[in-house]
C-alpha cells in the first residue's frame, strides 16, 4: 500500500472521528485497526491515540510502515525500521533482566521508549553483561520468529583480546559445552552427556607484549561460547577472571560483538551492522 494523504479536517476534531468521516467506505472496526497499527501519521509522526487533535493545518497520512522515531537512549542506535532495532550495547548492561536488576537492561529501556508507540521489543539474541557491541532486537513477534528461523545463516563477528599468543595464529575450534552448578561453562573436546556442540573460527590480527587481538567468527551461538573455548585452549579473554584470566588491561571483559550480518525479516535484503572496537582493544 502506497502512502495515502487524506483531506485536511475542515475544523478541529479528534483523529478517529476524522478517519471515520473520511474513510466512509471502510468499516469502523477496520478504521480502528488501522489507527492501532501505527500506520496513521499526523505531520509525519506515527499516532495511535483516538483523541489526537487534528485540524485544518495538519497533514494526515496512512502509510505502509510506521515512521521511525528519533529516540533518546543511553546507547547508540545503529539501525531502526518497523521490524528491527539494532544497538551498540554498552559493557556492563544486561540484555534482559534478572532477579537482581530489572530496570537498567536493554529490554526494559527499549520497551519504555517503544511504549509511546504502543510497541515492545522481542529478544532475538543476548550478549553477556560485560560484552559490548552489536545487539539485534525485533519489534514484532513475526520479525522475531523470522530472524530466529534464519539465525543459522547470520554472520556473527567478535573481537577478543586474549592472554598470550594462540598457536596456530588462525584455526577452527570445536568443543562440547557444559555448564556447572556455578554457571561456569566448560569446553571439552570429548563429547559428554548433555553437552552442546559449539564451533568458532579465529584469526590473529595483532599481538602485543602479553596479549593478542583476535577476530572471532561464531559458527554457533551458545552461552559464554567464546569465553569457554578460548579458555579451553589456554588463552582466556583478558579481564575474564571467571574463566581464568589473570590480567585486566582495560578494566573490563575484552570481548566485543563487532559486526552482525542478517537477512531482513521482511524484505529479505542482506544487511550488515558494525560497532566500533572499544578504545584500547584495537592496538
Amino acid at each position: 500500500m502506497a502512502t495515502r494523504t487524506l483531506p485536511n479536517p475542515s475544523q478541529p476534531t479528534g483523529l478517529l472521528a476524522h478517519l471515520i468521516a473520511t474513510l466512509r467506505d471502510t468499516k469502523r472496526t477496520r478504521v480502528k485497526e488501522i489507527l492501532r497499527s501505527g500506520l496513521v501519521h499526523v505531520n509525519g509522526a506515527s499516532v495511535t491515540q483516538h483523541a489526537t487533535p487534528v485540524g485544518p493545518g495538519d497533514t494526515v497520512e496512512i502509510r505502509d510502515q510506521r515512521a521511525v522515531v528519533n529516540r533518546v537512549l543511553p546507547f547508540d542506535v545503529l539501525f531502526e525500521d518497523a521490524s528491527i532495532l539494532v544497538i551498540n550495547k554498552p559493557n556492563g548492561m544486561l540484555t534482559v533482566g534478572n532477579k537482581h536488576e530489572k530496570k537498567r537492561t536493554v529490554e526494559a529501556i527499549v520497551n519504555q521508549s517503544l511504549a509511546a508507540q504502543r510497541q515492545r521489543c522481542y529478544i532475538v539474541q543476548r550478549l553477556d553483561l560485560f560484552t559490548s557491541g552489536v545487539l539485534l532486537l525485533a519489534k514484532t513477534e513475526v520479525a522475531q520468529k523470522q530472524i530466529q528461523t534464519n539465525w543459522g545463516a547470520s554472520t556473527k563477528i567478535y573481537h577478543a583480546l586474549v592472554e598470550g599468543f594462540p598457536k596456530p595464529p588462525h584455526a577452527t575450534l570445536t568443543h562440547f559445552l557444559k555448564e556447572d552448578e556455578r554457571l561456569v561453562v566448560h569446553a571439552s573436546t570429548a563429547k559428554t552427556p548433555d553437552a552442546i556442540k559449539a564451533t568458532l573460527s579465529y584469526e590473529t590480527l595483532n599481538a602485543g607484549d602479553a596479549h593478542t587481538l583476535l577476530r572471532v567468527q561464531l559458527k554457533t551461538g551458545k552461552k559464554n561460547q567464546i569465553r569457554a573455548q578460548m579458555t579451553a585452549i589456554g588463552h582466556p579473554i583478558a579481564g575474564d577472571a571467571k574463566y581464568g584470566a589473570t590480567t585486566n588491561p582495560l578494566g573490563r571483559l575484552c570481548l566485543h560483538a563487532s559486526s552482525l550480518s542478517i537477512r531482513h525479516p521482511k524484505t529479505q535484503q542482506r544487511l550488515s551492522f558494525e560497532a566500533p572496537i572499544p578504545e584500547g582493544m584495537d592496538f
